[in-house]
């Protein structure tokens, strides 16, 4: 029994543990994110932390009102799962110090302006933001198209790196583990079942 119960628990934990990161998209070597507010590039993401490197601002690429760059993307999550965290891995930038960045979000595969209007929730960030989720958007993203916008407005570029965090959402990994364990259980049971049976 205990050897069945020590199973059960090493697959449950195996389960649980997420993918290695993975970079969804490098504009170095993927190309420059989409500048256009109603077409963001649709990213891929799995479970587990999800990369993206870019550049952003004054580079010569086209997207933000005023000239300036700017990142539009969006990402699609399956039934079950939801992003629990945006992290800013990196920023920097030349020839200045912007201070910070603008990034919003809205649901839906598209923006339909450049506007305050046209976002669900904003927040400024730049290399000591950490996680800007709760910020940006109060809480977890769960099932759904969610849009996102990236861009600096002043005369310089910065390169960034976020990275997001796409898990289960916490009541599926909930009862796939409640799942598991009420097999266990029943086939530890069964099994002293048909014990009792045989024995004489």
């Amino acid at each position: 029994m205990a050897r069945r119960f020590s199973l059960a628990l090493a697959l449950v934990s195996l389960l649980s543990i997420p993918a290695q990161a993975v970079v969804i998209h490098d504009e170095g070597i993927d190309g420059d994110l989409s500048g256009v507010f109603a077409t963001p590039d649709p990213l891929a993401v799995a479970a587990g932390a999800n990369t993206i490197v870019a550049e952003m601002g004054a580079n010569g690429e086209t997207g933000a009102t005023n000239g300036n760059d700017a990142d539009y993307f969006s990402i699609v999550l399956g039934a079950g799962q939801s992003i629990t965290a945006i992290n800013v891995d990196a920023y920097t930038f030349s020839p200045g110090d912007p201070n910070v960045s603008f990034f919003g979000y809205t649901s839906g595969s598209g923006f339909s302006g450049q506007g305050g209007g046209d976002i669900d929730g904003n927040v400024l960030f730049n290399a000591a933001s950490g996680n800007v989720l709760p910020l940006l958007a109060g809480g977890p993203l769960g099932t759904g198209t969610w849009s996102f916008w990236v861009q600096e407005t002043s005369a310089n570029v910065v390169d960034y790196q976020l990275t997001f965090t796409v898990v289960p959402e916490p009541s599926t990994a909930a009862l796939l583990m409640l799942g598991l364990g009420g097999l266990a259980i029943r086939r530890v049971r069964s099994s002293r079942g048909r014990r009792s049976v045989i024995r004489p």
